[in-house]
């Protein structure tokens, strides 16, 4: 199923630009590898503005979290323990290909056709929503990761 990430805009940037291949969750994210995961860009851009393709998850100790993806982190430690401060796990949701789109969807485009609200972290796609994208996704991309439950 795909999946949307709010992710802010300093670090999708870093994701466009390929300086960080990973993306960093205190809490257990339900992601498959090979999962098409949208990226919504919050405030101040708040749009739709791009997708990875998940290689892996990795969930483990914050140690050993940094020691697996210090390389690819994008971020400094001082930055990574901030975040993950007070946790004992963290989650690592590494990237094989990332796409930055020409056209963006808007959250008042988003609003103005669904009742769309973006979430804290991420959520699934539902049927609404993957409609919505037809035209911006690429088909192919679509099919395959159309949500099909009830």
């Amino acid at each position: 199923m795909a999946k949307l990430f709010s992710i802010k805009e300093k670090y999708s940037n870093k994701i466009y630009s390929k300086k960080k291949l990973v993306e960093f969750r205190r809490q257990n994210v339900n992601v498959d590898k090979d999962e098409f995961c949208l990226i919504y860009t919050s405030s101040p851009v708040k749009k739709i503005t791009g997708y990875f393709i998940v290689k892996e998850k990795i969930r483990t100790s914050i140690k050993k979290l940094w020691e697996l993806t210090k390389d690819i982190a994008g971020i400094s430690y001082k930055e990574f323990k901030e975040y993950f401060k007070e946790c004992e796990l963290g989650t690592a949701i590494v990237f094989k290909k990332i796409q930055k789109f020409v056209i963006t969807l808007s959250l008042e485009d988003l609003r103005r056709k669904v009742n769309f609200r973006p979430p804290q972290s991420y959520c699934n796609l539902n049927n609404l929503l993957m409609e919505l994208f037809r035209g911006v996704i690429p088909q192919k991309q679509l099919d395959q990761f159309a949500y099909t439950g009830v």
